[in-house]
């Protein structure tokens, strides 16, 4: 059970932050499982494994991959909400590393916008890319996002350390959240962090809910 400890109601804040907090997690796993449905149905393994046929993709057929791109700029900004609200909330903890925790977060942020802006970039420019180049900026942007899943598992890390030791959000999730987080600096795990992911943003959404 993810609800198996209670969290420390008398904190001053969570009202307030509690509410953003859980619409932020809602709609971060909203965006995390339209993007698993998009890769894994609209655009297909074999083209996400093959620049090729993504390339032909990108020409021909482009709706999947500006609807991926676009599911990427709102999970940047649930993202966003969800480092200030959890920042607010356990930083009186262990303020230098919930610093050190925004710092990686707001890197992730940073890291997905530029994946995304390169990735509709491209698929604007689909048609006049030769294969080398579509090749190239199809690995940039795979290192990209790479980065960004991997300094998200920092902050996921940190978070959920700090709100385990300080009594913060249930102990189930928290747990949830060390192995979401160990799992995203793994880079073939990609694909079990984006579940991970899902699961305990829709557990922070109702711990959230609960809080406030």
């Amino acid at each position: 059970m993810i609800h198996n400890q209670p969290m420390d109601a008398a904190h001053p804040i969570f009202s307030p932050t509690s509410r953003v907090g859980s619409i932020a997690a809602f709609g971060n796993a909203f965006a995390a499982s339209a993007a698993l449905y998009v890769a894994l149905f609209l655009i297909g393994i074999p083209a996400l494994s093959d620049p090729q046929q993504l390339a032909e993709l990108a020409i021909h057929n482009p709706t999947s991959l500006l609807l991926q791109d676009a599911l990427k700029f709102l999970s940047a900004a649930t993202a966003c909400v969800l480092i200030f609200a959890l920042d607010a909330r356990l930083r009186d903890r262990v303020p230098t590393w919930m610093r050190v925790a925004k710092l990686f977060g707001f890197v992730a942020v940073g890291l997905l916008l530029a994946n995304a802006a390169l990735s509709l970039f491209a698929v604007s420019q689909a048609t006049h890319f030769s294969p080398s180049v579509s090749a190239t900026l199809n690995g940039v942007i795979g290192i990209l996002g790479m980065a960004a899943i991997m300094a998200n598992g920092v902050w996921y890390l940190v978070v959920n350390w700090t709100a385990r030791t300080s009594r913060r959000l249930p102990r189930g999730l928290c747990y949830l959240g060390l192995l979401l987080g160990a799992a995203s600096l793994v880079p073939f795990l990609a694909l079990l962090t984006l579940v991970l992911g899902i699961v305990w943003a829709l557990g922070l959404g109702v711990a959230l809910e609960r809080a406030k």
